[in-house]
Parts: structure tokens; sequence; C-alpha cells
């Protein structure tokens, strides 16, 4: 029964050491590069696992053999199982530790991960901002332009009235000029013909009015000679008369 126990205590201790130490290198790898590559870190994590859970199995298979060793092995056999199993706890704590830290780090990347979200969502929602002012500045853009387009075409259309009337007016201005010197012919002529009939009504008067002196004259003369004539009548019969 004692070499019994012996061969399993042997056939642990094969299992159990390179194990153990294998675990110990991984999880000193683990804190030394917290920072590796996502399959590296998931072999790793399925690795430390399984250790964790074969280290589980050597404790129980240990607490099992020095159960049923019981009175017959002896006390060093004791304090051999009680060893090892001790070491498979601690190789359960150091693979525990290990996936600690690679939770740690999970955590903290997820933490570093959430900020570059939340930066991006921030420099995303600025700049969906920014492009929604540069919109509402295109369709004012637009707006104004085609204020402008049609206030060109007003003015267009505007520049072609003026000088439609423009034209008309000079024609008018033309018009008139020529109605102004035609009047202006027509009055130096009426001007000169009047001139010339206030000469010869001026003349004619003179003229009728030395006529009219000349007749005032002649009947003055007339009417002398007749009463001269008629007083000599008047005579000659009273001298008839008196003979």
């Amino acid at each position: 029964m004692r070499l019994l126990v012996l061969l399993l205590l042997a056939l642990v201790s094969a299992r159990g050491f390179p194990e153990r130490r294998a675990e110990k290198t991984q999880a000193l790898q683990a804190r030394k590069e917290p920072k590796v590559r996502e399959v590296q870190r998931d072999c790793k994590g399925k690795c430390a696992t399984s250790i964790a859970q074969k280290a589980a199995a050597e404790a129980k298979a240990a607490q099992a053999a020095q159960n049923a060793a019981g009175a017959q092995a002896a006390h060093m056999v004791k304090t051999q199982l009680a060893e090892k199993a001790l070491q498979a706890a601690k190789a359960a704590e150091a693979a525990l530790a290990g996936k600690q830290a690679v939770v740690e780090q999970l955590q903290q990347e997820v933490k570093e991960a959430e900020a570059v979200v939340a930066e991006n969502t921030a420099a995303v929602h600025q700049q969906q901002g920014t492009v929604n002012a540069a919109v509402e500045a295109a369709q004012q853009a637009t707006a104004q332009h085609k204020l402008l387009v049609q206030a060109t075409q007003l003015a267009a259309q505007l520049e072609k009235s003026v000088h439609c009337v423009l034209e008309k007016t000079k024609y008018g201005l033309q018009e008139k000029c020529h109605n102004l010197s035609e009047a202006r012919a027509r009055l130096a002529q009426l001007q000169h013909k009047l001139q010339c009939a206030c000469a010869e009504c001026s003349a004619t008067k003179q003229a009728a009015h030395c006529a009219c002196e000349a007749a005032r004259a002649a009947c003055g003369n007339a009417r002398r000679k007749k009463h001269i004539i008629k007083h000599n009548a008047i005579a000659s019969k009273q001298d008839k008369q008196g003979r």
C-alpha cells in the first residue's frame, strides 16, 4: 500500500511541477507585457485557465490521496501531500492573478477605447455641426445668388427700357429742337414783316396826315374863294342896283 502511495506521489510530482513552472512563467510574462496582441492574449488566457483547472484537479487528487492514505501513510507523506496541495493552490492563485491582470488590462483598454469613442463621437458631432452650418450658408448663398440673378435680370430689363426711353427722348428732343428752329425762323420772318409793315404803316400814316392837311387846306381855300366870290357877287349886284 505504501508503495502505491509513493508511486501516486511521484506521478503527481512529475505532472505538477513543470506545469506550475510554466504557469509562473506565463504569469510573470503577463505582468511584464500587459499590452500584447489579442490573439496571444486569448491563447494565454486559455492556457492559464487550463493550468488553473489542472492545478485544482491535482489539489483534489492530492486531498483524496491524503484521505485514502489515512493512517496507512506516514506523517511525511501527509506533509508532502499538503505541500503539493498548497503549491497547487499557489499555482491556481498565480493563474488567477494572471487572469485578473488580463481582466484589468482589458478593462483599461476598454476605458481607453470608450474615451476614444467619446472623443470621436464629439468630433463627429462637431463636424456635423460644421457641415450643417456650411449647408445653411450654402443655402443662403444660393438664395442670395438667385436674388442677384433676378436683380440682374430686372436691371437688364430696366436698362433696356431706359435706353428705349432715352432714344425716344433724344428723338423727341431733336424734333423739339427742329420745331424750335422753325419757330424761331418764322418769328424772325414775322418780326421782319411786322417791321416792314410798321414802317409802311408809319409812312402811310404820314402820307394820310399830309393828305388830310392838304385836304383841309384845300377845303379852307375853297370856302374862302366861295365866300369871296359870293361877296363879290353881292357887291356887284348892289352896285348894279345903285346905278
